[in-house]
């Protein structure tokens, strides 16, 4: 078994266990004073991440980068670099095998012969119950083609047709990533530790007329600086519509196309407040202490919009394909 390991030596904690590992990335307040030096936040609270929690996204996809805890430091797989968003200074991280005694290998062993162990490394007790387990790949993603007759099918065409004309749907697939879906419900734990409250989390849609993205956004997510959108009127980040009427964001819409594809997606909006053209990031909760709001909207009350700067607040669950005819 292999762990993290930050070699930035102020922001770990570790332990011996036959060989060094992380066993917390610990970021205090003095780095955080360092980092925000130009703004006041006199009192922080102490962020822990866990080895396993990291451990656990690294295996789920290799190449992600992530936020660390709630603040400006994220953690790039691919690179095996810990960067500052702000001092843009990097710190190089390694995964370090981690002691297994002869007991736990004999455990190990004995569990899997009898089939205790286990099934696959494809398997996961978080992924959905209506998920396809037959179709799950370890790597990459499936699109599973809903059954019209199917309540799954029904639910999504319901949410579409809400405010889209009936009838212009021509299928509808589910997204099976298990590596987007499992950094996703990692980062929902993060923002639940961090509002200490459940956190919200909705279907919202969000239309591409550039067919050549599709793909990369099944496999790699939304990425803001990936594609176009059309202004940034609340922020800079991916804009989610709460009606599919509402989410034509592409800036180049190709009119003359046959058809349209829609993503509905699942979305941690949690704690929102109004956004505005300059955020490139939510602002602080708190003006006593760093604590940001996870998205931004439209309108406080009454949210239309909603602005995701982090890619992986977002699960792209479904893609409908719909007729541009009118």
């Amino acid at each position: 078994m292999t762990h993290l390991c930050c070699l930035r030596s102020a922001c770990i904690t570790t332990e011996e266990m036959g060989n060094l590992h992380l066993e917390a990335v610990h970021i205090n307040a003095p780095v955080i004073s360092s980092i925000f030096a130009h703004t006041s936040f006199p009192e922080i609270d102490d962020v822990h991440v866990t080895s396993a929690d990291l451990e656990n996204v690294y295996l789920a996809n290799s190449n992600a980068e992530v936020s660390i805890g709630e603040f400006n430091e994220t953690l790039s797989f691919k690179e095996m670099i810990q960067k500052d968003k702000f001092s843009e200074s990097a710190h190089e991280v390694r995964r370090r095998p981690r002691f297994i005694s002869k007991e736990d290998v004999e455990t190990k062993v004995n569990s899997v012969q009898s089939g205790q162990g286990e099934a696959s490394s494809c398997e996961s007790k978080s992924i959905p119950d209506y998920w396809d387990k037959s179709a799950l790949t370890s790597v990459g993603y499936t699109r599973i083609q809903l059954s019209p007759l199917s309540n799954e099918y029904k639910k999504i065409r319901s949410l579409f047709e809400n405010s889209m004309e009936p009838g212009k749907i021509q299928k509808i697939d589910r997204i099976q990533n298990l590596g987007l879906w499992e950094i996703f419900q990692w980062q929902k734990e993060q923002i639940k530790k961090k509002n200490h409250e459940d956190v919200d989390e909705q279907l919202l849609f969000h239309e591409v007329t550039d067919q050549s993205i599709v793909d990369a956004i099944c496999y790699q997510n939304f990425d803001w600086g990936s594609f176009t959108q059309n202004g940034t009127l609340y922020g800079k980040g991916t804009y989610f519509a709460v009606k599919a009427s509402n989410a034509n964001f592409d800036l180049y819409s190709d009119s003359t196309a046959y058809f349209k594809i829609m993503f509905l997606a699942r979305v941690l909006i949690g704690k929102f407040t109004k956004g505005h053209p300059s955020y490139d990031r939510p602002p602080s909760q708190d003006v006593t202490r760093f604590k940001p709001y996870d998205s931004c909207v439209d309108c406080v009350d009454n949210p239309s919009l909603f602005v995701i700067f982090e890619k992986y607040h977002i699960y792209p669950e479904y893609v409908i394909q719909f007729s541009n005819k009118m």
